[in-house]
């Protein structure tokens, strides 16, 4: 597995692949990945099963958490706990976010 990741080279995969996140670091108990969105795109995740951590690298907007806005900019990180509404909305420019979750081990068993 792959240990180092340069945020040019998975920005390049993400548009080879037209979406708007990538998923680079997938293990039974972490996931990790970029979103990029323009402002255009819309966010349309759904709650996870377990908690999240964002980090804005690049960008700003607003994320809405259980119905309510709350302005993000670079240098932000958000904590969205499991099950809760969430999403990116309201951009003028691209914005560039890490994200990482716990898988649902639970599950495995």
């Amino acid at each position: 597995m792959k240990k180092i990741y340069e945020l040019n080279d998975l920005l390049s995969e993400l548009e080879e692949r037209k979406g708007y996140f990538i998923d680079f670091v997938t293990t039974k108990s972490i996931q990790a990945g970029i979103i990029r969105l323009s402002p255009s795109q819309k966010d349309t995740q759904e709650p996870h099963p377990v908690d999240e951590i964002y980090y804005v690298i690049e960008g700003s907007r607003f994320t809405e958490i259980n119905n309510k806005n709350h302005a993000i900019k670079e240098r932000t990180s958000i904590f969205v706990p499991a099950g809760m509404e969430h999403r990116f909305h309201g951009n003028n420019q691209d914005i560039v976010i890490f994200y990482a979750l716990g898988n649902d081990i639970s599950s495995d068993s």
